[in-house]
């Protein structure tokens, strides 16, 4: 059995249990870990990321395990440690030449039965599965294409395949026993088949994992984008828990035995931390770091994270935005104060901040973070297939082994450098957006009903509908396309975070443009130099807005209500899924060109 290498960025937010991956023999689903990741060699507790902001206030209490590498785990590289199962099973033997009367030949199993070859040339696994909107997949009912339903022949091993030009109108199959070609590819895939329920990731072996589903069922190509997009939840380290040292502190085993009796001295510290060793949850190399720092701090820290957590996507992203307006002013960690010894997790200098123009009169404060930790969990995915109904969210997340009620997400940890970009004064309350787009986008953001919750970060603030937030997110977007040409970085190397605040009928916004690197500290700080230079950056980015080759089609593109952008194009706004954490929603070029700073 061959590998595919997949980096366990990738695993977080491309793929994850339920993908369909491409492997060197063919078309491959991922299982979900508890049957293809852990077992008797290793469990989750090995790769565990703590990130109580995450853990306790998205994801109700459950842990986030990395994907493990073959280089940690001392195994070669073409070694496989997740396994996988092959899906479809169906294949296309392409050897005309071989098949007398010119066809292909659509079979399952080890080799062509016409042909009899078995050797990947001339072979490819075929294009098309079942899926429906509940997260379920299946092979293609191939038999009722051939025959129809109700047909008395009973062949179902193989068929003739014809056609196979630029319209699936041209394809049909043939039973090679019957001599039926009942309907065209064309025909059936608008159909809406009989969904089987099931779930090939949850399958153990041979047997079929299946569940009763009324939901009808699509045929789409297995590399469709839609047919699987991950849900993901992105928070950064901020303060007060921004420290290496909160960051062990937070480990499951640790935070627990604190919350249950909090030590008084480092003496009482070291024995519960010895404890756990001895009982093997925690590894001793962890208990030795934590007490190389003097009490004083390790006491803060203990204050920091028994402190509650807010519990919703929107409070914790306010409070990120609250800890990047004090940073550009005060600092990351603070200047006044002593220096943890604990390395930082995030860290802003305000010495650094830079103040820059409009064309307008208004004043960006521009400030590099020069540290960056970043948490990404994918909790789900959804299989968008269908034009009516909301997807089902597809949890990802699995039981603990030795506690069925402790659940486990996919998570990955980053560390990088970024840029934060808000309006002068200090508070940033001085800009309001105004106008004819604005006002559409207001009257949406006023009654939201016609949108469906899984498009917002937060269903219960839908904050993206605001004026405010389009036209920072059109900001963050030329920004971004500025960036990549004149700093040298890929559009999709930089991420986004934008930030809006609304409180009553005022409202501040702001963006976080970020660069991060699995397993480095930082990316070199190519996007943090680029600060004393963003004058340049800033005017491309509203010339970029001003102008688009796809005008005036494309500046003429209005909002309207049940949309979900206005004036945006591939030519002047839209960027790689990498890079938008919106999916290229709430953008509106006209927001933005009514109210330039």
């Amino acid at each position: 059995m061959g590998s595919q290498q997949i980096r366990p960025s990738q695993f977080v937010i491309a793929y994850g249990p339920g993908a369909i991956i491409e492997g060197k023999e063919g078309p491959r689903v991922i299982l979900s870990p508890e049957i293809g990741l852990f077992g008797s060699d290793f469990s989750p507790d090995d790769f565990e990321i703590s990130d109580q902001r995450m853990s306790h206030g998205l994801l109700g209490g459950a842990r986030i395990y990395r994907l493990p590498t073959n280089a940690e785990l001392g195994l070669p590289a073409d070694k496989y440690i997740y396994k996988t199962k092959p899906f479809p099973q169906w294949r296309l033997c392409l050897n005309l030449e071989k098949h007398k009367g010119g066809f292909y030949v659509l079979y399952h199993g080890p080799a062509c039965p016409v042909c009899k070859d078995s050797g990947r040339k001339g072979r490819e696994a075929i294009r098309f599965i079942k899926a429906c909107s509940d997260g379920h997949i299946d092979e293609v009912d191939w038999y009722v294409i051939a025959h129809g339903r109700g047909s008395a022949c009973t062949h179902n091993s193989w068929f003739k395949w014809y056609g196979g030009g630029g319209s699936l109108s041209e394809v049909y199959i043939e039973c090679p026993v019957c001599g039926s070609r009942k309907y065209t590819l064309g025909q059936v895939y608008q159909w809406d088949w009989p969904c089987s329920g099931r779930f090939p990731e949850k399958e153990v072996g041979p047997q079929r994992f299946t569940s009763t589903c009324d939901k009808p069922a699509k045929i789409i190509q297995r590399q469709a984008s839609n047919l699987r997009i991950p849900e993901l939840l992105t928070l950064f380290s901020i303060p007060p828990r921004h420290t290496r040292l909160h960051n062990l502190l937070q480990t499951r085993p640790i935070y627990e035995n604190l919350v249950g009796s909090r030590p008084s001295s480092l003496q009482e510290l070291k024995r519960i931390l010895q404890n756990l060793a001895n009982a093997r949850l925690i590894k001793r190399n962890l208990m030795d770091e934590i007490l190389r720092y003097p009490w004083g701090e390790i006491a803060a820290a203990i204050n920091d994270i028994l402190e509650p957590i807010k519990t919703s996507y929107h409070e914790l992203i306010v409070e990120e935005f609250h800890a990047f307006v004090d940073g550009s002013v005060n600092g990351i960690p603070p200047i006044r104060g002593p220096k943890p010894r604990s390395p930082v997790l995030i860290e802003i200098n305000p010495h650094t901040v830079r103040r820059f123009k409009g064309p307008n009169g208004h004043v960006l404060r521009v400030t590099p973070v020069s540290r960056l930790r970043t948490v990404i969990v994918q909790r789900g995915y959804r299989r968008v297939v269908g034009a009516t109904g909301v997807p089902k969210l597809i949890d990802v997340s699995f039981p603990d082994p030795r506690n069925p009620d402790q659940k486990w997400y996919p998570g990955v940890e980053f560390f990088g450098e970024g840029t934060f970009i808000m309006m002068n004064p200090d508070d940033g309350w001085g800009f309001s957006v105004t106008g004819k787009a604005a006002d559409r986008w207001m009257r949406v953001f006023s009654d939201p009903s016609n949108y469906p919750d899984h498009l917002f970060r937060d269903p219960t603030s839908r904050d993206e509908l605001h004026p405010l937030f389009v036209w920072w997110h059109t900001f963050s977007h030329s920004l971004i396309r500025a960036l990549s040409c004149e700093a040298g970085y890929s559009s999709t190397s930089i991420r986004e975070r934008v930030y809006v605040e609304i409180t009553g009928e005022r409202a501040r916004g702001g963006v976080l443009l970020y660069a991060t690197q699995p397993g480095s500290e930082g990316t070199l700080g190519g996007l943090v130099a680029m600060a004393p230079y963003f004058q340049d950056i800033i005017d491309i980015a509203i010339e970029n807005i001003e102008y688009c080759s796809g005008d005036p089609l494309c500046l003429e593109h209005e909002f309207q209500p049940g949309s979900y952008n206005g004036s945006a194009c591939y030519g002047c706004l839209l960027l790689s899924e990498t890079s938008c954490e919106h999916r290229n929603m709430w953008l509106d070029r006209n927001v933005f060109l009514e109210n330039l700073p």
